[in-house]
């Protein structure tokens, strides 16, 4: 999946930051950088992937823009799929 034209709203980024504790800039560098992507419930995806550390990523994807809907560090069975699927 390509991600040309990522939208993270005001809120959303505030309340990733405070309550994940993941800056906007990591989500983007996560998603351009070839993760796994899972379908989600709700037409969402769900995508893994690793900057610094690892990140999980719910967002939905409409034509050409990708909406954030949270982001958050990975679990340890996301990381263990993530390296399943990807190596």
């Amino acid at each position: 999946m390509k991600f040309s034209n990522i939208i993270i709203e005001d809120k959303i980024k505030e309340k990733i930051l405070t309550k994940h504790r993941v800056e906007a800039e990591e989500i983007k560098r996560v998603l351009l950088s070839n993760p796994l992507v899972l379908r989600a419930k709700y037409e969402r995806y769900m995508a893994i992937g690793k900057d610094e550390i690892y990140l999980t990523i719910i967002f939905e994807s409409k034509k050409d823009i990708t909406s954030i809907i949270t982001a958050y560090h990975s679990s340890e069975a996301q990381i263990k799929l993530y390296k399943k699927k990807k190596f």
